[in-house]
């Protein structure tokens, strides 16, 4: 077998140097011809979950095993190469070094307070439990670097959210395909799209999937003789399927997702009897702008700047109306109520907190101003009414308690008080689903009766119970992480049991 040996032209488009070139793998052939493959172990997904699936499955099996990364488009990483590079962790080195007091119990109860009670407990815990673990694998095996600084997100009680150096999820995507290209029983297939499952004759089992080459239109059986993980990605992107699961997500709200995060894998696995569950709860995030297209610049200010050290106020009132620091439900719908765009509003010391350090680079969506009232003339907001709420803000800041929203300061939080003011204006998009195929602690996908289908496992978004009615933010990436080693681990230890047909 060629080891790996694919196109990862991909999304390594921000690199200094140039792709690797592209080399033809046996599997890759024969998808394109519509020749039958046999593998070990298919992954359906080249995200954060899929790779994650890839790489533990390939230290559990043989050099001459083979397991097989499909992906329908061109590049490799899907949503996650457009993730933030932010991991929620309990217990962290980082923390402890910043004598940050958290536990398993307190993550908990935050992700069930967002999720309305909704998380199924027992993969709320378990992936919490394997925070830890998860970022120092990242550190150790994969190589992947992140910030000194622990960052508190909304919705979480105390800081405990890691970034990358880049705070962008190429920079975990990256080592991920370099550790994959290193693996001799990998192979990576592009422009390979997911079909459907192939059950065995009995129909309670998944013994493979059926794929289309892009280019060539040939349809391949690939039959697996462990399993498949399922780790295609949330349905952020399909409009009708969404608008199904939820009328109010219809083709007149843009999403942050890339096209492709599509339900084909999912309506597949309804077919054969999947266990749906929350489909219909589909997130908003509060931080984007209806001044870019898709996730664009602006979450990466508000996340590290606007919303922990700044205000999100109405700009036809110029008040605050929300606690920055919010679940992204409380944020999204409380700005949706207003019916137009609310402004988020940080000085020149709070912006320093940007994950995206070049400010510049953020413009023209992200605006420097040289006084408030220059900001106020932009945004067409009344000067004494925003110098007011300004100052109850700071008096806020001054005696470390927001009394009017209960938005919780960090140490080092300090007035907005210092030229330039930066301004940002914000409207929710779609981003994430939080909704199906019911899991269990092993990754394995249950059926309607709540047992699991032999064969079949799935991790990351396509995956439902774990948030909920609401994800707090740098869950996502601790979820894919989780339970894609999970999912490969238990495909790559299964049984085999299926024989593989003549041709």
């Amino acid at each position: 077998m060629t080891p790996f040996k694919c196109l990862l032209p991909v999304l390594l488009a921000t690199s200094s140097h140039p792709p690797p070139p592209k080399l033809h793998s046996v599997s890759e052939v024969a998808v394109s011809t519509g020749s039958r493959v046999v593998c070990d172990v298919a992954v359906v997904g080249s995200g954060f979950a899929g790779l994650s699936a890839a790489i533990e499955a390939s230290s559990q099996l043989p050099d001459n095993a083979k397991i097989l990364i499909v992906e329908k488009n061109h590049v490799v990483g899907g949503n996650s190469v457009m993730n933030a590079g932010q991991i929620a962790c309990v217990g962290s080195e980082a923390q402890q070094l910043a004598n940050i007091e958290d536990s398993v119990e307190l993550m908990m109860e935050d992700m069930l307070k967002a999720g309305v009670d909704l998380n199924h407990p027992h993969l709320l815990r378990k992936m919490i439990e394997e925070s830890n673990n998860v970022v120092k694998w990242t550190e150790q095996e994969l190589g992947i670097e992140y910030r000194e600084r622990v960052t508190q997100m909304g919705g979480h009680s105390v800081p405990r959210t890691l970034s990358t150096l880049n705070a962008s999820g190429n920079d975990i995507v990256r080592p991920m395909l370099s550790a994959v290209q290193g693996k001799t029983n990998v192979e990576l297939l592009l422009d390979t799209s997911f079909q459907s499952f192939i059950m065995n004759d009995r129909g309670d089992r998944v013994q493979g999937i059926r794929v289309k080459n892009a280019k060539k239109g040939d349809e391949t059986e690939i039959l697996c003789k462990r399993g498949v993980v399922a780790a295609s990605g949330g349905f952020s992107a399909d409009v009708p399927f969404r608008s199904i699961q939820n009328p109010s997500f219809d083709e007149k709200v843009m999403s942050t997702n890339q096209p492709g995060a599509t339900a084909e894998v999912l309506k597949e696995a309804l077919r054969i009897g999947a266990m749906p569950v929350q489909l219909s709860r589909i997130q908003l995030g509060p931080w984007t702008s209806p001044d870019e297209h898709g996730f664009g610049k602006a979450p990466f200010f508000c996340l590290g700047a606007g919303f922990p050290y700044g205000i999100i106020v109405d700009p036809e009132t110029s008040k605050r109306f929300v606690n920055e620091l919010g679940n992204r439900f409380e944020r999204s719908m409380s700005i949706l109520k207003m019916g137009h765009p609310a402004v988020c509003i940080v000085d020149a010391e709070g912006a320093q907190h940007s994950l995206k350090p070049d400010l510049e680079e953020l413009e023209p969506t992200v605006k420097p101003f040289q006084s408030l009232e220059e900001l106020c003339e932009h945004y067409g907001m009344s000067p004494q009414v925003l110098a007011q709420t300004v100052k109850d803000y700071n008096d806020g800041v001054a005696t470390g308690k927001d009394e009017e929203f209960g938005k919780p300061f960090r140490d080092d939080i300090k007035p907005i008080e210092t030229a330039p003011f930066y301004g940002v204006r914000l409207w929710p998009k779609v981003h994430h689903t939080m909704g199906g195929l019911q899991i269990d602690e092993n990754a394995s996908v249950l059926n309607l009766d709540g047992n699991p289908i032999e064969g079949l496992y799935a991790a990351g978004e396509v995956a439902g119970g774990i948030h909920g009615g609401d994800r707090l933010g740098s869950c996502a990436t601790l979820d894919c992480l989780a339970f894609g080693r999970v999912a490969g681990r238990k495909a790559a230890c299964a049984t085999p049991s299926i024989v593989v047909p003549p041709e």
